[in-house]
């Protein structure tokens, strides 16, 4: 019996055949992986633990102190902070041989004003509009940098309109745009990195490989959308061959046979219009279960079957439809995320549910539910 409510699966093998994959289609050294956001909600400690025996070249963070823990964890290779980075981090980067983003014009010049410098990224904004210097900003920052130019190991910029669209022209424009900023920082004497490229345009744009490829959801076994996609299959490419980490699961927590009438949960949200057998699974909105789900025909698997969502999700419990089940007992597990027999949920199944995507729903995952790492030989 598991020793928690509810629990999360991370396939060892699942995650470094996807990096596998990745390498041979954007480069060894090129590929970067992200593993902000507690690496995209899957553990970011975990998702080390796996990758640590073949280790990536770059590792990508949103946070200083996620790349301070990743030193921590005894990562060596080169750290790259894309997310806002703020003076008082300075130091902890300067330390811990971490690379950080500029992106701001009151960030560079609190940066040159420091003695302790960590190697810098400039961000440019092609399109976006989120964070970045404006390309007509970077004739003066070459000027500004001049005296600095070896720690500027990076310019960049990140695309707007890839993962949702089959028609690439807004992307090509932001290209174009980097590959001027690639010229002039090269004609002023800078020698850095340049990069665009996340998961989508790293597998569907190879001319955008350029230098560093970011690569976050696709890494953890999922397409950026649909369309991303469709657009791959739209070229006639064979099955790229990814496969998803995680699997989330709990147990049943509670059984109960409704007579016909029956009110099931808060707000009387569900009525029986017969005998029907439920069960209460232990997870809820505080795990990371969304309550909408409930309203939009979600379901669960238990012993290989879908069981059906009723009611309110409540904050630590749900309760789901057994009827069918012609056996089904106290503390059985539940397929939240993931296969039990011949039936599967995915991320991509119960994002639509949420109303949301992958990379939401899975980037908030609570982060107190124990990862469990399996596949291991």
């Amino acid at each position: 019996m598991r020793e928690t409510h509810c629990w999360i699966e991370l396939n060892s093998r699942a995650l470094t055949g996807n990096i596998e994959i990745l390498r041979n289609i954007v480069g060894h050294n090129k590929l970067a992986l992200v593993l902000k956001s507690n690496a995209y909600g899957h553990g970011l400690s975990e998702i080390y633990q796996i990758i640590k025996i073949n280790p990536p070249s770059w590792i990508c963070v949103n946070y200083v102190n996620e790349a301070v823990r990743l030193r921590n964890f005894g990562f060596q290779g080169r750290l790259l902070v894309v997310g806002p980075c703020f003076p008082n981090e300075f130091l902890a980067a300067f330390e811990h041989s971490i690379d950080i983003s500029i992106s701001h014009p009151e960030l560079l010049d609190a940066w040159l004003n420091v003695d302790k410098q960590a190697n810098i990224h400039i961000k440019i904004n092609t399109g976006l509009n989120r964070l970045g210097f404006e390309p007509n900003d970077q004739l003066s920052l070459t000027e500004k940098l001049i005296d600095h130019k070896e720690k500027v190991k990076g310019v960049y910029t990140h695309f707007a309109n890839v993962e949702d669209v089959t028609n690439q022209h807004f992307a090509s424009m932001q290209s174009d745009a980097l590959m001027s900023s690639r010229d002039l920082w090269k004609s002023a004497g800078f020698s850095p990195l340049f990069h665009a490229s996340a998961s989508a345009s790293s597998i569907l744009i190879p001319e955008n490989h350029l230098d560093l490829c970011r690569i976050g959801i696709s890494l953890y076994g999922h397409w950026a959308s649909e369309l991303t996609r469709l657009s791959y299959f739209s070229q006639e490419k064979s099955e790229i061959g990814l496969k998803a980490v995680l699997s989330w699961k709990t147990r049943i927590a509670g059984l109960r046979t409704l007579s016909g009438g029956e009110y099931v949960g808060y707000g009387c949200a569900f009525r029986a219009s017969g005998k029907m057998k439920i069960a209460v699974i232990s997870v809820g909105y505080f795990e990371g279960y969304r309550r909408i789900i409930a309203n939009n025909n979600g379901y669960v698997l238990i012993r290989g079957k879908r069981c059906r969502v009723l009611g309110r999700i409540c904050m630590n419990m749900t309760i789901v439809d057994v009827s069918h089940l012609s056996v089904v007992n106290f503390a059985d597990d539940v397929t939240l995320i993931g296969q039990d027999q011949d039936e599967t949920i995915t991320a991509e199944n119960i994002s639509q549910w949420a109303q949301t995507i992958n990379y939401e729903f899975l980037s908030c995952l609570n982060s107190g539910i124990p990862r469990i790492i399996v596949g291991e030989d």
